[in-house]
Order: C-alpha cells, then sequence, then structure tokens
C-alpha cells in the first residue's frame, strides 16, 4: 500500500467523520424546532453546539 491511497483512505474516513457530525447537528437543530436547517446553522451548531441556539434566540429577541 503506497502512501497516496492511505492518504486517500483517511480523507474518506474524515468525510465520513465529518457528515456523522453534520446528520447529527442536523436532527439537534429540527429537534430544537428548526424544520430546515441552513449549512450555516449546522456549522454553527457543530462549532457551538447549544450556545449557538442561544444566540440565534438572542437576535430574535431584539
Amino acid at each position: 500500500m503506497n502512501g497516496k491511497t492511505q492518504e486517500q483512505q483517511e480523507r474518506i474516513s474524515a468525510e465520513e467523520w465529518y457528515e456523522c457530525v453534520r446528520h447529527e447537528a442536523r436532527g439537534a437543530l429540527i429537534l430544537h424546532g428548526i424544520e430546515q436547517p441552513t449549512e450555516r446553522q449546522i456549522a454553527a451548531y457543530i462549532l457551538f453546539g447549544e450556545k449557538s441556539l442561544n444566540r440565534r434566540m438572542e437576535k430574535w429577541e431584539r
């Protein structure tokens, strides 16, 4: 097995991991009442978790 093949396998694994995390974040947002979360909302939830929802709610209250 050469280095490039191993590198490709690692990239595939990282992509699969990201899709799993993205799927879980999307599900969490749906459970919090966001019926069709945008990619930006999903990314914010991945990075900040529940805090991303609090910031969103603060914006709506202003």
